[in-house]
């Protein structure tokens, strides 16, 4: 009753126009220079980042980033099914797939775009995509398309909006570097919140 008296009260102006924002001139970077700025930092934030040549190529480059415990096989979460179709069997990988649980060891996703100025990787939900997989597990891994690096958050909005318009995804998440606090006693305590270990690969 409240929404429909302020919607009658509130003038129909069309189609709500998007603000455009500029970043500051110092933050600016695109091509070679926002990926070099993104690796800087990303390991400055404790990220590990691994080339990856072509996508064939990634199972053995996720076997060798995991280490299974004692008596495990390497198991990864994976849901992407451009992802799942690749050799894991072959580099000694089980792949599970669904959603994350607590007692997964590692889970790998997709991010839409990576962000030069912080080293932050963008995570948009989807069935292929869930949100899970960046908090539950132990490793985080998520691949990155090297074109998808832009220079500042002003850059990635403009690309959201341009992928999703007005139907953005449930949940967007912007992870900068492994879970990290410090409000444990004074010291840093990695994974206490989520993911130990977030590893990047960049296709």
């Amino acid at each position: 009753m409240i929404l429909r008296r302020v919607r009658a009260a509130t003038p129909d102006t069309g189609k709500p126009t998007w603000p455009v924002f500029s970043a500051p001139e110092s933050l600016s970077s695109s091509g070679a220079t926002a990926e070099t700025r993104f690796r800087s930092a990303a390991v400055a934030k404790g990220v590990t980042l691994v080339d990856v040549p072509e996508r064939a190529r990634l199972p053995e480059e996720v076997a060798r980033a995991l280490v299974p415990a004692p008596g495990r096989r390497r198991t990864l979460r994976v849901n992407d099914p451009a992802l799942t179709s690749l050799r894991w069997q072959a580099a000694g990988i089980d792949v599970l797939t669904g959603t994350a649980g607590a007692d997964d060891d590692a889970a790998l996703s997709r991010a839409v775009a990576g962000v030069a100025e912080t080293g932050t990787v963008v995570l948009a939900s989807e069935p292929a995509n869930p949100a899970l997989y960046g908090f539950l597990p132990v490793t985080h891994l998520v691949t990155l398309e090297r074109a998808s690096i832009l220079g500042t958050f002003e850059d990635t909005l403009a690309l959201l909006r341009t992928l999703y318009g007005r139907n953005l995804p449930r949940t967007l998440n912007f992870i900068s570097g492994a879970s990290r606090t410090g409000d444990i006693g004074g010291r840093i305590v990695h994974g206490a919140q989520g993911p130990a270990r977030l590893i990047v690969f960049v296709l």
